[in-house]
């Protein structure tokens, strides 16, 4: 069963867990509505646990830091497709073996299909700011001061989705981020 729990509650609240062969933590974490943002960010720490091994074909999957998913269109499908996998923006990241250094992407659903490409990277144990801009007037999400994508909705209701593992791969280990709201 998943649930929110209000970070105050918890001992050390700013590192988000996933276990071993979860996609999410549980509880769910930095979670929350948002009413026409304008920005979501968060200052965002990967610690020596993600580095990781998927295998070769898995290895340029994005997993998921922070982001946002909008809701509220009345053509809007109920068909079990998540909202932000509708339209949304996410910053992605992913362990770069040959590199030795957290690739940071975009990771964007504009009318259901998928954006995706890698915009930065950040060190092991390196503090770095993540920031999507929308810019609601030119109708553009902005990843990382990256490309930005133009998006179609007119949509004003949205909710902050939180760490993720995957693509279809679970967390072959505990994985730990801090994320700094």
């Amino acid at each position: 069963m998943s649930a929110c729990v209000p970070d105050f509650l918890l001992s050390d609240p700013d590192w988000v867990v996933i276990e071993a062969g979860e996609h999410e933590p549980d509880p769910k974490r930095k979670v929350g509505l948002l009413i026409s943002p304008h920005e979501v960010s968060a200052t965002v720490t990967f610690d020596s646990s993600c580095i990781y091994d998927v295998g070769a074909v898995d290895t340029d999957d994005w997993n998921k830091v922070i982001g946002l998913g909008f809701v509220g269109s009345k053509d809007q499908s109920l068909d079990g497709v998540p909202p932000h996998q509708v339209d949304g923006a996410r910053v992605g990241w992913r362990w770069n073996p040959q590199r030795g250094v957290i690739d940071l992407g975009a990771y964007i659903y504009v009318e259901g299909k998928r954006i995706d490409f890698k915009v930065a990277e950040t060190r092991i144990n390196t503090p770095t700011k993540l920031t999507i801009k929308i810019d609601y007037d030119r109708k553009l999400y902005q990843v990382l001061g990256g490309q930005s994508v133009p998006f179609t909705h007119n949509k004003s209701f949205a909710y902050n989705t939180g760490l993720y593992f995957g693509g279809n791969q679970v967390a072959p280990h505990r994985i730990r981020v801090k994320i700094v709201d």
